[in-house]
């Protein structure tokens, strides 16, 4: 069995945008992983083919889940799960209420079981409101973060 980090341990409060608006998903995606990305691969050709990649991967299959969206990319330039979360209870997405949430995230390209879990995870989230409804409502990172952990994410 491979051992899981919980989301709460990969997600970190930098990485989170509270009132996040963007006009797609993929308009999201740079603006969530870019500063992620900068801030642990210090190689700006690594970040934009990273970021293309994700983007990419969403143009060709929605990540859409419900409230959630959860565009991502698999990279062997990283050896650990970078996670960024855009949040805005009204919706993230100019003009929709849906998503109100995105994680966007990318993972080694040797931890697939991981990635899946991950994936799994995040999707199981999806079908709480009411964690949704807390993160949603969220004055700051911290709270998300509690919210998430009291989901046991």
């Amino acid at each position: 069995m491979i051992a899981t980090l919980p989301l709460t341990d990969l997600l970190h409060i930098a990485d989170i945008q509270l009132h996040f608006q963007a006009a797609s998903v993929t308009e999201a995606i740079p603006r969530l992983l870019e500063p992620a990305l900068t801030r642990r691969v210090h190689d700006p050709s690594v970040v934009k083919e990273i970021v293309d990649g994700a983007v990419k991967r969403e143009e060709e299959t929605s990540t859409m889940c419900g409230a959630v969206s959860l565009p991502h990319a698999r990279s062997s330039k990283i050896d650990s799960f970078i996670i960024a979360l855009g949040v805005n209870a009204d919706g993230t997405i100019a003009g929709h209420h849906d998503p109100r949430l995105i994680f966007a995230f990318v993972s080694p390209d040797g931890k697939r079981e991981q990635h899946l879990q991950l994936l799994a995870s995040l999707a199981r989230l999806s079908q709480n409101s009411k964690v949704l409804d807390q993160i949603a409502a969220a004055t700051n990172a911290d709270q998300v973060i509690e919210a998430l952990r009291s989901a046991g994410a």
